[in-house]
C-alpha cells in the first residue's frame, strides 16, 4: 500500500544532415521543393538562378509547431530579339493550406519513484503504433509572414512489455518496532520489501497541439529558423497483467563483507498470550524457534500471483511549449528540416493498484504537478522528397523527454473497509462497545488506534503528502508519411 510505504531506453540525438533534430513526440516531415516546372536550354549556370525559389511545404504531425508553403513560379524565356537575354526566376510566396498524416512505430520507457520510501515503478520497452494528421494555414503579410497549426495524433501499444514494482533495491516501507517487554529496549524494526513483476499490453496514448510560429524570421546562411510558441497535451494509459509477486517483511538485517543480509519477520505463538519474534541466533547463525511454540506467523511474508489486471495508469503532461524549427534545401526535390522544442506542461497521474488491504481497485493514487512544474524537451529531425508538385513523401527521426520533481501525491483508502474492521472490534466480546476504553493509549486495541489515528491523519480517507514523486517519460519514434499543399 502506497501510503503504508512510505514509501534512458537510451537514445542518441540524431543528426541528419546539417540540421538540428526535430522535437517533441513531434514527427517533422518538412518542406520540400517542387520540381521545376519549365526548363530551358540555358546552360547549368545560368538556371542556377531559378533555385532561389522553390516551394516548401513544412510540417510535423500530431506534435509539430509549424508548417508552411513557398509557391514557385519559375519560367526562363529566351528573348527573340537577343539569343543570350534570359529573364530570371522570381519568387512568389503565398498563403495556403497543407496536410500532413502518417504513421509511425515509437518505443518508449515511463517511470516514477516515491521519495520518503524509494519505491520505483517502471514500463519498459513499451511500443506503439501511431496514426497522427497535422494541418495548418500560412499567413502572408507582407514583409512577415505567419503560420498557425493543429494536429491529433493517436497510438495503440504493440505487443507486450514489462512492468516492473521495485521496492527491493531501492527501498522499504517501516511496518513496526518491536520492543522487549520486559526493559523496553528496542529490538528491532520491522520492515517491509516488496518486489512484483507483470505483463503490460493493450495501452493507448493520444496527443494534440496548437500553434502559431513566424516563418523564416531569420536565417544564417542557406539555413532558415522559424520560431514558434504553442500549447501540447500528451497522455498514455498503461495496465499490467499476470503480476506475479513477493512480499518480505524483515527483522533482522545483518552486514556481512559490505553486503546486507536480511532475515523475514517470524513471529512465535508461545501459548497463554504470549508471543516471541525470532531473531537470528548470532552465535550460530540459524534462526532459532523457541520450544513449546504452538504455531508459527511468517507476517507479511507471502508470494501472490493477480491474474486479471493489477494496475492501471492514467498519465497527462499538457502545457504550453517554445519551439525553434531549422530549414535546409539540398536541391529542388529534396530537402531537411529539424526541430528543437522545450515545453513546460503540468503532470498528472491517477492509478488503480494494489496497494491497498483489501486489494481492490477503485482510485488508488494520485500525483498531480502545476502547470509548468513539469520539463518536455524534444528533438527531431526529417528528409523529404518532392512525388508531384503539391505531394511529397518524408521520413523523420523524433524524440521525447518528460520529467518532473517533487509532484503531490494522494492516495485514496477504502473507507468501508476501515470502518468495518474498526466497528468489528469495537463491537466484539473485548470491548463490548466502549470505545473509550478501546482507545486507550496504554491498554486499548491497536489496530483501533491505528485506525483512528489514520482518519484523523487523512481527511475524507485521502491521505496527502508533498513532494513525493518523481516521474519520466521517454520515447524514441521513426515515422513515415504524406504532406500535401492546396
Amino acid at each position: 500500500m502506497r501510503n503504508f510505504k512510505r514509501f534512458f531506453l537510451n537514445c542518441s540525438v540524431f543528426a541528419l544532415l546539417p540540421v538540428i533534430a526535430n522535437a517533441a513526440g513531434t514527427y517533422y516531415t518538412g518542406y520540400y521543393q517542387r520540381p521545376q516546372q519549365s526548363y530551358s536550354s540555358q546552360n547549368y549556370a545560368q538556371r542556377q538562378t531559378g533555385y532561389s525559389t522553390y516551394n516548401r511545404n513544412y510540417s510535423s504531425p500530431a506534435y509539430s509547431s509549424t508548417r508552411y508553403t513557398t509557391q514557385t513560379s519559375s519560367t526562363a524565356q529566351n528573348s527573340a530579339a537577343t539569343s543570350n537575354s534570359v529573364t530570371s526566376a522570381s519568387a512568389q510566396k503565398s498563403g495556403g493550406f497543407w496536410l500532413d498524416a502518417g504513421v509511425s512505430r515509437e518505443t518508449a520507457m515511463w517511470q516514477f519513484d516515491m521519495k520518503e520510501s524509494g519505491s520505483i515503478l517502471h514500463y519498459d520497452n513499451v511500443s506503439w503504433n501511431v496514426f497522427d494528421a497535422q494541418a495548418g494555414y500560412l499567413f502572408d503579410l507582407g514583409n512577415t509572414k505567419m503560420q498557425v497549426n493543429a494536429g491529433f495524433k493517436y497510438g495503440m501499444q504493440a505487443g507486450e512489455s514489462s512492468m516492473v514494482d521495485d521496492d527491493v533495491t531501492n527501498g522499504g516501507y517501516f511496518i513496526t518496532q518491536w520492543i522487549n517487554a520486559d526493559d523496553n529496549s528496542v529490538i528491532g524494526d520491522q520492515i517491509g520489501h516488496a518486489l512484483s513483476i507483470g505483463t503490460s499490453q493493450g495501452g493507448s496514448m493520444m496527443g494534440f497541439n496548437v500553434g502559431f510560429g513566424l516563418v523564416d524570421f531569420f536565417k544564417v546562411g542557406n539555413l532558415k529558423f522559424t520560431p514558434s510558441v504553442g500549447y501540447r497535451h500528451f497522455s498514455y494509459n498503461l495496465t499490467t497483467e499476470k503480476n506475479y509477486g513477493l512480499s518480505v517483511d524483515t527483522a533482522a538485517c545483518f552486514e556481512v563483507n559490505g553486503e546486507i543480509q536480511c532475515d523475514p519477520a517470524i513471529i512465535v505463538d508461545l501459548g497463554d498470550d504470549k508471543q516471541q519474534i525470532i531473531w537470528r541466533n548470532e552465535i550460530t547463525g540459524k534462526m532459532e524457534i523457541a520450544s513449546g511454540a504452538t504455531s508459527i506467523d511468517t507476517q507479511g511474508t507471502y508470494y501472490y500471483q493477480q491474474p486479471g489486471v493489477s494496475h492501471d495508469y492514467d498519465v497527462a503532461w499538457s502545457g504550453p511549449y517554445v519551439a525553434i524549427d531549422m530549414d535546409y534545401v539540398i536541391n529542388q526535390n529534396n530537402a531537411v528540416n529539424g526541430r528543437v522544442e522545450l515545453g513546460l506542461p503540468g503532470y498528472k497521474a491517477t492509478g488503480n493498484q494494489p496497494y491497498r488491504f483489501d486489494w481492490q481497485h477503485p482510485k488508488s493514487v494520485e500525483d498531480e504537478a502545476g502547470m509548468g512544474s513539469a520539463l518536455h524537451f524534444g528533438l527531431g529531425a526529417n528528409w523529404t522528397t518532392a512525388i508531384t508538385n503539391s505531394v511529397a513523401l518524408s521520413i523523420g527521426l523524433t524524440y521525447d523527454y518528460y520529467s518532473v520533481s517533487d509532484a503531490d501525491a494522494k492516495t485514496y483508502l477504502n473507507e468501508t473497509y476501515y470502518t468495518d474492521l474498526y466497528n468489528s472490534i469495537l463491537n466484539s466480546a473485548t470491548w463490548g462497545g466502549n470505545e473509550e476504553n478501546m482507545l486507550n493509549p496504554e491498554t486499548g486495541d491497536p489496530v483501533a488506534i491505528n485506525i483512528k489515528n489514520l482518519e484523523e491523519q487523512c481527511p475524507g480517507w485521502v491521505c496527502s503528502s508533498n513532494g513525493e514523486i518523481e516521474s519520466f517519460y521517454k520515447s524514441i519514434g521513426i515515422r513515415v508519411g504524406l504532406n500535401a499543399t492546396f
